[in-house]
């Protein structure tokens, strides 16, 4: 069987100050995720005047943390914490079946980015110029023991309690964002499984103020059960270039 990064060419990518090789690759990391379903007005005024929208599940929003400790990349060692919301295109059905089974498969639904801050500039650097993501550079601790501990700068703590449940095949990560005005679409092939968990034990504390933490409280994150979790300690991904999908704003 072929190694998920035997056939990968790479192309430099000019940036402000030097350049990034493309398609970034993740050789080794960890990842947790975590799902809420929360009221959906706060999304909706997150997503105002866009040509997307939250993607509702009986009603509410989904709505996502998750944290990275990046061991080996082709942009060095980093830390990385993002919070999104499950969108689709107004105007759009995509199907959460479809969306189970291959999450690439519809180009009508994605992640939007709502914040995504990280502990180095170079991956600041990338992240804003090429894709438009919504990075900051800010202090990161994670530890990603059994029970895994994550803490955005002065912002919010994550607690999550060890996770017990099935494991499945890694899917890969869509992403939203907004570059000059135009609605990007990028997908993140990965290449590692995951476990998953209910998210009992799960804590998550906003310890001040923040461009994270305020979209977190304003989401109706604080004090609010999570529904679903996952992890991995060997996640590898390969992360190219966004499509344009046309104009973000209606």
């Amino acid at each position: 069987m072929a190694d998920f990064f035997e056939d990968v060419t790479q192309t430099p990518r000019a940036l402000s100050e030097g350049s990034c090789d493309l398609p970034i690759l993740y050789r080794d990391a960890s990842i947790v995720g975590v799902f809420w379903n929360v009221d959906i007005a706060p999304a909706r005024e997150v997503l105002a005047g866009a040509t997307i929208e939250p993607w509702p599940l009986l009603g509410r929003a989904v709505v996502a943390i998750y944290a990275w400790e990046y061991r080996d990349s082709s942009v060095g060692s980093y830390g990385e914490v993002g919070l999104g919301i499950q969108a689709r295109r107004k105007g759009s059905s995509p199907s959460l079946l479809r969306l189970g089974l291959d999450m690439k498969a519809q180009e009508d639904q994605g992640i939007w980015v709502v914040s995504l801050p990280v502990t180095t500039r170079d991956a600041y650097r990338a992240g804003v110029e090429i894709w438009g993501y919504p990075k900051y550079v800010t202090p990161i601790e994670t530890r990603f023991h059994e029970t895994i501990h994550v803490r955005l700068g002065d912002e919010l703590s994550l607690e999550v309690a060890p996770i017990r449940g099935p494991e499945s095949v890694g899917l890969p990560v869509v992403t939203y964002t907004e570059k000059e005005g135009v609605l990007l679409r990028t997908v993140i092939e990965v290449d590692h499984r995951v476990r998953w968990g209910l998210g009992g034990g799960t804590k998550l504390e906003i310890l001040g103020s923040g461009r994270t933490a305020d979209a977190a409280k304003a989401l109706g994150l604080a004090d609010k059960r999570p529904n679903a979790v996952f992890r991995t300690d060997g996640f590898r991904a390969k992360l190219p270039a966004g499509v344009a999908l046309g104009p973000i704003r209606e």
